[in-house]
């Protein structure tokens, strides 16, 4: 069976064809992303914009087409938080449907986490620790604390990127002033987190896609000058190689943002508030290191094609 998953991100689309095999595998023929900033201009007001909407729709028809050229027996698409939050996401809803015959379901953030630490587990082998998993979207980011058995605490903090730019609207580039106002928002709002983390002692942190994979994109091009091997499901990041990579991107300008080798030019604006929120997160935890799992969402929905 040939499966099309798609999830439906606050600043990415992103589009899973997959060959469910019979002995409880599935490999993948076609893993592509397209940006459409689905919460500009609107994420605060809770609606997609016009020019959102136009740029959602144009990534699904393309979508669609790459669905139906690999005909596809299964397609399902998930709504995550701009989608699940905007009081229009029915209008965009009901028009894919009509126009392409792809249903969008909105999860929970409770259902997004379940799935992303399905998806990282097939990337990353759990031994007899508890990690700490850590999806950075532009509307909400999932934390995760779990082992090789499954997860013990979850929860979906409406503190993406996107959200975290339009709450804080930074200068050019962000003053320290800035980045203190933002640490102290961020403890206040994470106190959930670092409860559970008193009953949780997690030993590495793993990101989850997204900016992981820009955060190791980046380093492999500083490192080696190479983008990162496609093949490999997951990489090693030390946190002296983040604590540097902190040091050089927070405070830079937009400009100098644009000309880095391996980031894309979608996480340009992001990548400042995700650096921020991961330094938080690892201070808190006490993790020892990193680890980037290029699976996620879409490879943990294939998963339970599995069953």
């Amino acid at each position: 069976m040939k499966a099309g998953i798609i999830d439906l991100g606050t600043n990415t689309f992103s589009v899973l064809i997959a060959e469910i095999n019979q002995n409880e595998s599935f490999d993948v023929l076609l893993s592509t992303k397209a940006p459409v900033m689905l919460g500009s201009q609107g994420i605060r007001e809770g609606y997609i914009s016009d020019k959102a909407f136009n740029r959602a729709y144009g990534v699904l028809r393309d979508f669609s087409r790459l669905i139906n050229e690999f005909k596809c027996d299964k397609v399902v698409a998930f709504g995550t938080s701009a989608i699940r939050s905007a009081s229009n996401s029915q209008d965009f809803i009901q028009k894919i449907k009509a126009d392409f015959n792809i249903e969008i379901e909105p999860i929970s953030g409770d259902e997004e986490a379940t799935y992303i630490y399905q998806g990282v587990s097939q990337a990353v082998k759990f031994v007899d620790e508890k990690y700490l998993i850590l999806d950075i979207g532009g509307g909400s980011n999932e934390v995760i604390i779990a082992n090789k058995n499954g997860v013990l605490w979850q929860h979906s903090f409406a503190l993406g990127g996107s959200r975290l730019l339009d709450e804080i609207q930074p200068s050019d580039p962000m003053t320290e002033d800035e980045i203190k106002r933002l640490n102290f928002y961020l403890q206040k709002e994470l106190i959930l987190l670092s409860d559970a983390l008193k009953e949780h002692s997690v030993t590495k942190l793993v990101g989850s896609s997204g900016a992981f994979d820009s955060f190791a994109e980046v380093l492999s091009y500083k490192n080696d000058n190479i983008p990162t091997s496609k093949a490999v499901k997951n990489n090693v990041i030390s946190l002296h190689e983040f604590d540097l990579l902190y040091r050089e991107i927070v405070e830079t300008k937009r400009v100098e943002r644009q000309i880095i080798p391996g980031l894309e030019s979608i996480r340009v604006d992001t990548i400042v508030m995700a650096l921020i929120f991961t330094n938080i997160i690892i201070k808190m935890s006490g993790v020892k290191g990193i680890i980037q799992s290029t699976f996620s969402l879409k490879e943990g929905v294939a998963v339970n094609f599995l069953n």
